[in-house]
């Protein structure tokens, strides 16, 4: 393409030259003809311009250069960062709409919330919370619903009976709905939430500790409970059944509940517990 284009600038040039030889060769002047002589202009006369000596720059005198003070730029500001939009918390006597809605919006809280009661959600969690991390647990309004079916036993003599495993599977779906629930989501409702759970602590009267520091010795509470292997064998002196060997029945209420959950169910809950802890810690 290069050699294409050179040869056409070539041809144009010679062209063009031979166009030029050719008006040369044929210029003719015009017969009209004639020649003006025109008078040659008188000089006028010339000014010289003297041109001032150089200055020594020793001799010179010294200019004061008057110091300008530099004008300050004005100061700009840098723009706040936005605050993220936070809702306004309920009254704790109307937290319920809140806790569910908050709750709903999470993986598996639905399935949660079939298992709560419907009422005082939050008072009922920290009452159930403040006792577990003692070992006890209340004898009333419980946070969660009560599990369907009674204490599956067996009779083996009289007055004497065996617990079956039957009574751990009533546990299943609550322990396998709490291990499922993920622990940074259901930290993000309760860190939501958490002034009105420090308010329902403060109502107890128990001082001014942080609930963070309950749920953690709560947590304890559990981690460090003793197990045993059963089959467990039970009493019934009156309404209730009772663990017919004293060492268990002599068990705090929180080791007594875990014996009922089972051993599979409780290695579930107590291998999710770390989780919380380490985040709850982390707040603290």
């Amino acid at each position: 393409m290069a050699h294409k284009t050179l040869a056409i600038i070539a041809v144009l040039s010679l062209i063009g030259v031979l166009f030029l030889v050719y008006l040369g060769m044929t210029f003719e002047p015009p017969e009209a003809t004639r020649t003006v002589e025109i008078e040659r202009p008188v000089p006028r006369p010339v000014t010289p311009v003297t041109t001032p000596a150089p200055v020594d720059p020793v001799d010179a005198e010294p200019i004061a250069v008057q110091e300008v003070e530099p004008v300050p730029e004005p100061a700009v500001s840098e723009p706040e960062p936005e605050q993220p939009d936070v809702e306004p918390l309920p009254p704790l006597n109307d937290s319920d709409s809140a806790v569910i809605a908050r709750l709903a919006s999470v993986e598996m809280g639905a399935s949660l919330l079939r298992l709560l009661t419907p009422d005082d959600i939050i008072r009922k969690f920290v009452v159930f919370t403040y006792n577990a991390s003692q070992g006890e647990l209340p004898q009333v309004d419980y946070p969660l619903r009560g599990v369907e079916g009674d204490l599956v036993v067996t009779e083996i003599d009289t007055n004497l009976y065996q617990m079956q495993p039957a009574t751990h599977r009533r546990f299943d779906t609550l322990i396998d709905t709490l291990v499922a629930l993920e622990p940074g989501q259901a930290m993000s409702v309760y860190r939501a939430l958490r002034p009105l759970f420090q308010e329902a602590y403060a109502e107890l009267g128990l001082g001014s500790e942080n609930f963070d520091e309950v749920l953690v010795r709560a947590i304890d509470q559990v981690m460090a409970a003793d197990t045993a292997s059963g089959p467990f064998q039970l009493i019934k002196p009156s309404v209730m059944y009772l663990y017919a060997e004293g060492r268990i029945e002599d068990m705090s209420p929180v080791e007594k509940q875990l014996l009922r959950l089972g051993p599979e169910n409780t290695e579930k809950l107590k291998g999710r517990l770390p989780a919380y802890r380490e985040r709850l810690q982390a707040g603290l």
